[in-house]
């Protein structure tokens, strides 16, 4: 048995040696060197070092510990060796010289030796070596420093949002709305810099919803407001990027969680990682129930002729609720094949079950604002999700430092259903029924399969530059069927309806390829990349096939210029070329008439629209504050909006059309302070102008308005362990704009909406709002293992979405308001040891087994 590891040990050695040897070519008096080394009669490999490592306080022998020769004038690797059962090492074959000896042993603190190798001393015993253990690192759970809230760079801003108290238990629209530049409306669509962002999960596409993904599974959330050409065109202003965790720290540690929140909500959860010499394997799990009500009125003048006599109103309110349970699950392994090659595999997997009601009571008047009638519509429907995204990824690293290779595979497939029935009944204008309940029953069945296959490719050129090359390949087939099925009031018998059901296909592939280059002329730095994506459509709805593009290649350059000053501060000039495509839901070309006075209706032949954005940043640095300042431009051509159009008396259908263009252009600041030593203050302010303008369905529309954001963040450590964090946001009146239609799907599938969503449109203004949430949590148990945390969401219960249009057709105010002042009582503990021979079992008769403990550091 300690044979067979032996040999293992012995070929790992060797093929780590072999591989940094022929992956990175010396320069070439490097390599003259090592020939005349090797060849001189008077400087022969002949030398040979050993000894034996000893644990200080116990001296035993310390067995698969990391010994390693380097050269003392270039520190470059000779070779090593891991330490026998026994503690010895002994290594041969060295060449004369001065050598450096490098010990590592996870738990202990490196041992640094210098020796001379000659003709005189070409043996030499090292004697017993006593590692010192590091008891800093042996303590379990203990915590030494934390991470920065927030981390902000020119071209990146990284928050990590576990120091977050607002959103724990909740889901990742809670997080999103805890940060700075980021807007999150009630239905839980996001803008950046009142735009929408393309939304990544661990740096890919997915298609689960924001309400989907657990609060306590995210680590971090990055955004890049002018990605360069290595990240995807995809996305007007940037990228938002959802960092799951994923714990590196050695040994073993995890957490468990546990909420409950007024009107029945509760969240559970937990996670545990173990690492161990090659191995990393993680897991975790999540449950969530948030179950919440949401009501809203509509009050609608409709102008026919012009004439008095022909205006009527309509007056609707909604009352409603949603039962909501997600379940989210993540478990995975990193595996280093040897020192500079490492496998990953995660497996996520998702589910939901919920179900919506909704009371729509509709009211009709004529001219004199006179009730001609009422009825009063039940929507009904239960839905589910199942979500599953399986990951591989090989990273490989060079012996030149930064120089990196990977390659990366994801698979996503998720499938949804939904049972849902419509239940009307006509009433007179004093409120009583008339005739029989109509009854609509519909059913939908959706599938989606998401593959993406990347590789990137890093090569530091000359002292400051790098080259980075990459591809990529992303797939998508999407299906949705929907059946609508009426009640016959005779036979009872349900009869289906062609007109509002469909069969509906969608396939798009994206092949991408990019090439940047960076580099720097003492202050100065510049980037240049382009980027090419061919873009392929094809949708199909009952043999009906929409084409609304062509397969051309589009071409997305991206140029950064940056002057370093003095003081720690930094100018930079950016631009980007970037599409925005349409989405599943806004092209499936179905009729929503869960309410049928707003009716919606998807189009096929919607074409991408395209943004060219300018970014001038401004960055001071000084201690623990940073300032950021930003100035920015974006004009958008064919840029996807919604248009509002009276049909029948007092029905509006809401469509998806091209509009002509969109400019917008502003100014961002965020500050980040260190008041005292305890408070640390996050605010961010976003001044813009926006003009829209539309010549769609006989409609010419002008919009244009100047508006503001801004987001502060308080923290303040107090004594006794208490945290005490508050979050206000306020979005002044805007214009209104287009949503970016759903953040990824996976749980509508189609069919129905109803009265709760929010008619986003080009027509007209929405109200500002604002909200404050605060939060207080305490820590308690030896090294803060445990804590409590409550928290309260929009404490003043302010947040709402009203939006007014006028138009020369119609006018209307429209209210809505969901749940939103929530109180959350959450409980965690967090345990975890650092144990360097966790897997080991020792036999009777042996004082130490063969397994393979720590890998060897520094190859």
């Amino acid at each position: 048995m300690k044979k067979r590891y032996a040999v293992l040990a012995g070929l790992i050695l060797l093929q780590t040696y072999v591989h940094a040897q022929t992956q990175t070519p010396r320069p070439q008096q490097d390599r003259q060197a090592t020939q005349g080394q090797q060849g001189r009669p008077n400087m022969p490999q002949i030398g040979h070092l050993f000894g034996k490592l000893l644990d200080a306080q116990t001296g035993k022998p310390i067995e698969y510990a990391s010994v390693a020769i380097l050269k003392q004038r270039d520190s470059s690797v000779v070779t090593g060796m891991l330490t026998k059962p026994n503690g010895d090492f002994s290594l041969e074959n060295l060449p004369f010289g001065p050598l450096l000896v490098r010990i590592n042993f996870m738990g202990y603190t490196s041992v640094f030796k210098k020796v001379t190798l000659t003709p005189q001393a070409l043996e030499q015993d090292l004697g017993n070596i006593k590692l010192q253990p590091n008891t800093k690192t042996l303590q379990s759970v203990e915590v030494t420093g934390q991470k920065s809230a927030f981390t902000m760079g020119i071209d990146k801003k990284v928050f990590n949002v576990d120091r977050n108290l607002t959103s724990v238990g909740g889901t990742a629209q809670d997080v999103l709305k805890s940060v700075p530049a980021v807007n999150v409306d009630i239905d839980g669509n996001v803008t950046v810099r009142n735009s929408s962002p393309n939304i990544f999960v661990d740096g890919k596409p997915s298609t689960l919803t924001l309400d989907q993904i657990p609060a306590d599974a995210i680590e971090s959330i990055e955004l890049v407001t002018n990605p360069s050409a290595k990240y995807d065109a995809e996305g007007m202003s940037g990228i938002l990027n959802i960092v799951l965790k994923k714990n590196k720290k050695a040994g073993f540690n995890g957490a468990v969680n546990a909420g409950i929140g007024n009107n029945n909500k509760y969240n559970g959860g937990g996670n545990i990682a173990i690492r161990q010499g090659k191995w990393n394997v993680f897991a975790n799990y999540n449950i969530n129930s948030n179950q919440n009500w949401s009501n809203g009125t509509t009050n609608r003048t409709n102008f026919h002729s012009g004439t008095a006599a022909d205006t009527n109103y309509l007056f609707q309110r909604s009352d409603g609720n949603s039962k909501p349970l997600f379940q989210f699950g993540r478990i995975g392994f990193e595996y280093s094949l040897d020192n500079r090659n490492t496998i990953s595999l995660t497996q996520n997997i998702g589910g939901g079950d919920f179900r919506n009601n909704e009371d729509l009571l509709s009211t009709f008047y004529d001219s004199h604002k006179s009730i001609t009638g009422q009825n009063d519509r039940l929507n009904n429907s239960k839905m589910s999700f199942r979500n599953y995204t399986t990951a591989l990824n090989f990273r490989h690293t060079y012996a030149k430092p930064n120089k990196e290779w990977s390659a990366d595979l994801n698979y996503n497939r998720s499938n949804n259903n939904r049972n849902g029935e419509y239940i009307t009944q006509l009433q007179s204008p004093a409120g009583d029924p008339i005739g029989q309940s109509m009854l609509q029953k519909n059913t939908t069945d959706g599938k989606t399969t998401f593959i993406t296959v990347q590789t990137d490719y890093t090569d530091p050129i000359g002292k400051n530059g790098k080259l980075e090359l990459g591809a990529k390949a992303t797939i998508r087939r999407n299906s949705s069927i929907y059946d609508v099925l009426d009640k016959d009031t005779l036979s009872g018998n349900f009869i289906p309806n062609a007109v509002l059901s469909n069969n509906y296909k969608y396939n798009e592939e994206i092949y991408a390829g990019y090439a940047n280059f960076a580099n720097s002329i003492g202050n100065f730095g510049y980037q240049g990349g382009l980027r090419v994506e061919q873009y392929i459509y094809a949708g199909e709805n009952a043999g009906n096939k929409y084409k609304p593009t062509k397969a051309v290649p589009g071409f997305f350059p991206s140029l950064f210029l940056s002057q370093k000053l003095k003081h720690d501060q930094e100018l930079q000039l950016n631009y980007s070329r970037r599409v925005n495509r349409p989405n599943f839901f806004q092209l499936i070309p179905y009729r929503d008439y869960s309410d049928p006075q707003n009716q919606r209706e998807g189009n096929p032949n919607l074409k991408p629209e395209y943004t060219n954005s300018f970014e001038l940043s401004y960055v001071k640095n000084w201690g623990a504050n940073n300032f950021l300042g930003s100035v920015y431009f974006r004009n958008t051509n064919n840029m996807i909006s919604t248009i509002s159009t009276p049909i029948g008396a007092d029905t509006l259908l809401t469509q998806f059309i091209n509009a002509n263009r969109s400019n917008s252009y502003g100014a961002e600041f965020t500050l980040k302070n260190q008041i005292v030593k305890n408070w640390s203050l996050t605010s961010n302010v976003n001044l813009y102008q926006t003009d829209l303008k539309v010549n769609a369905n006989g409609q010419n529309i002008n919009n244009s308005g100047f508006s503001w954001f801004a987001k502060i963040n308080s923290e303040v450590k107090l004594p006794a362990n208490f945290t005490f964090q508050v979050n206000g946001t306020y979005q002044a009146p805007t214009i209104a704009l287009p949503s970016s239609g759903g953040n990824g799907g996976g749980g509508r599938g189609g069919g129905g909406g109803g009265f709760n969503q929010i008619p986003s449109s080009a027509q007209g203004t929405i109200k500002g709002f604002s909200t404050v949430d605060v939060a207080v949590r305490k820590d308690f148990l030896k090294n803060k293992a445990a804590s409590v945390t409550l928290s309260v969401s929009d404490i003043f219960n302010t947040r709402q979405y009203e939006l007014n249009q006028y138009t020369t057709a119609f006018s209307q105010d429209y209210i809505r308001k969901r749940e939103s002042r929530i109180v959350k009582l959450n409980f965690s503990y967090r345990f975890g040891k650092f144990d360097a021979s966790l897997f080991k079992k020792k036999k009777k008769d042996q004082g130490s087994d063969m397994n393979m403990g720590d890998q060897m550091q520094g190859f």
